[in-house]
């Protein structure tokens, strides 16, 4: 068994997906699933952004999807951080 999940670790996968309209095979070790929950993420923020900014080149899209996706993910990060230092503040006090 031990074989069996240390082998899938390994595995690749591969999803096709549109992604603003333009065709792209993704490759990852995630799951199929969760290749599919990206690309559609990566799809909506840049019709968002693409709906708000007509104007806009697919690279110029693309880059500001990044930085909205990047900002969003610090953003969780520090939440959780802070989550994180207020669970080990509360299980300090018990044992207080």
């Amino acid at each position: 068994m031990l074989n069996r999940l240390s082998q899938k670790e390994h595995e690749t996968n591969k999803i096709k997906a549109v992604i603003y309209g333009q065709d792209y095979q993704i490759k990852g070790k995630a799951s199929v699933d969760h290749l599919r929950l990206v690309a559609l993420l990566v799809d909506h923020k840049m019709k968002e952004i693409g709906e708000t900014n007509p104007r806009l080149d697919l690279n110029r899209v693309a880059v500001l999807a990044a930085v909205n996706v990047a900002d969003e993910y610090l953003k969780l990060r520090q939440e959780y951080e802070e989550l994180l230092r207020l669970l080990e503040q509360a299980q300090q006090g018990e044992t207080d």
